[in-house]
């Protein structure tokens, strides 16, 4: 059993340290290793938990940057309606809640660089993006099929697959010699540990439809739920991967299946949906932004209400309304039949 070294520190600090720069025979770090360093110097000498958190609000702008940027990028070069930007991403509740606040938009900023490089044809810089995102968060990598099927030749899936590679191991390559056990579990725990547990509480697992299945104990094997969810997720890569449909919309069902179905889905996992709404003109805005104002409300109200694990409480009510908003919305954009296969024109919400 590996000891995850998450106690807050005496002046409020919640991480202390990543395991490979201070303790690297014992501790084990719960996060990737870019949030992870962006972690440790956001506590390492400041004197309180607020300066903790301007610093890592600091570290987290650039990426914010980013996002907006090459997003922007993508809808003036590549023929996507730039418009849909602002109360689709610059404005969402969830971006402005959790854009500083979570580590997430990481991620999302370099799928982001990833998704322009991939629309250029550039599918060394487009693998570099995801493997350097894959750093800073396991979903890069559901993705990766669907950008090796955008493509088209072999030779560009190879080098777009060798520069994945060669991004992931830029961050992690010195954590996986100095400790390999503690940079393994910063992989594995995130898959693994939420299935097993069965998440926070018995009967709660943060926001997916896993939390009604363990609550009336349809499922209690864990075995058989991670069979299941990744099945599940497996047949919507799969899916993604091999239909006729817009590269961005692929990319959005292999997303939202997982939000869906992964077992430990918190609030913050919807800022990697947001470039792709967008991107994609069928989802129209009031179903946004009742999806996204939900999302916002579980983190806002979550250290207000008595209990937030409650079965039946008010989280419970939000997450399943927002849960069944996405499920609506992935059945539609399933059905919808009128998505160019490429970005030929200007988009119209």
């Amino acid at each position: 059993m590996y000891d995850v070294f998450v106690v807050p520190t005496g002046n409020g600090i919640p991480y202390l340290a990543y395991s490979a720069i201070s303790h690297p025979s014992k501790f084990y770090f719960v996060y990737p290793a870019i949030p992870a360093i962006l972690i440790w110097l956001s506590g390492f000498g400041v004197p309180n938990k607020e300066f903790y958190l301007a610093r890592m609000a600091l570290f987290t702008f650039p990426f914010v940057v980013i996002a907006v940027y090459f997003l922007y990028r993508v809808c003036l070069e590549f023929g996507f309606d730039s418009r849909r930007i602002i109360p689709f991403f610059i404005l969402a509740p969830s971006f402005l809640v959790l854009s500083f606040y979570s580590w997430d938009i990481i991620a999302t900023s370099l799928v982001i660089v990833a998704i322009y490089y991939a629309l250029k044809k550039n599918s060394q810089l487009t693998g570099l993006c995801l493997g350097l995102g894959f750093a800073a968060k396991s979903y890069p990598l559901l993705l990766l099929p669907v950008f090796l099927k955008e493509a088209q030749t072999w030779r560009s899936r190879l080098e777009l697959l060798l520069s994945t590679v060669v991004g992931g191991l830029i961050p992690n390559l010195p954590f996986m010699l100095i400790n390999f056990k503690g940079w393994f579990y910063t992989v594995a725990s995130p898959v693994l540990s939420p299935i097993r547990s069965g998440g926070a509480s018995p009967g709660f697992t943060e926001d997916s439809l896993w939390s009604i299945i363990k609550y009336y104990h349809l499922v209690n094997q864990a075995w058989l739920m991670e069979t299941l969810t990744w099945s599940v997720v497996l047949v919507a890569i799969l899916y993604a991967t091999f239909s006729g449909r817009s590269f961005v919309l692929r990319l959005w069902l292999v997303e939202a299946v997982t939000i869906l179905v992964f077992p430990t889905s918190p609030p913050q996992f919807n800022v990697w949906l947001l470039p792709l709404f967008v991107l994609i003109p069928i989802f129209p805005y009031i179903p946004f932004l009742a999806f996204d104002f939900l999302d916002s409300a579980i983190i806002l109200l979550w250290f207000w209400v008595a209990d937030p694990f409650q079965a039946w409480g008010p989280i419970w009510d939000i997450f399943l309304a927002k849960i069944g908003i996405l499920a609506v919305l992935l059945i539609w954009a399933i059905h919808r039949r009128s998505i160019p296969l490429r970005p030929t024109q200007p988009f119209r919400g």
